[in-house]
């Protein structure tokens, strides 16, 4: 028995091997699987067929692929935004990143708690110990520090 698959690799078709010059072929279709004998002539050729399809797909997708095939999940580019502004964004992102990876552990640590965790300062600073002052000051020193980083 022959399976056959369609580009999404799920199961289109099952074709019987000739016995007595009869095939079965088990169409799968989303209505439901339906089967049908042919003559081993007709078999043969909806074999062909199925396999000129396939070849006729393939040359064109290898031609013509679109942007979703390269980005299935869409995070290149949406739908409705401008490539060069996304390019822009995602470029300053990782700057952002890169320079917070030049802070202090424990400034990276205190912009994670204000920024990731969305921490209030005041519950911050009662987890250290310390004025929530103390804290707005800290944070000040790590944006002067960031953008001391980024105008470089």
């Amino acid at each position: 028995m022959k399976k056959y698959y369609n580009d999404r690799h799920q199961l289109n078709m099952e074709i019987s091997d000739a016995e007595d010059g009869i095939m079965h072929i088990k169409l799968h279709q989303p209505t439901g699987i339906k089967e049908i004998t042919v003559t081993e002539a007709t078999g043969k050729a909806i074999i062909e067929i199925n396999r000129n399809e396939y070849n006729d797909n393939h040359r064109e997708t290898r031609r013509h692929v679109s942007l979703e095939a390269y980005d299935p999940y869409g995070a290149l580019v949406k739908d409705n935004a401008d490539p060069l502004q996304e390019v822009i964004n995602k470029e300053e992102i990782k700057q952002l990143h890169d320079s917070i990876n030049l802070l202090k552990p424990a400034q990276q640590k205190l912009l994670m708690k204000k920024f990731w965790d969305d921490i209030k300062q005041i519950d911050i600073a009662k987890d250290e110990g310390v004025s929530k002052m103390a804290i707005t000051k800290r944070l000040q020193t790590i944006y002067r520090r960031l953008k001391k980083i980024l105008q470089k």
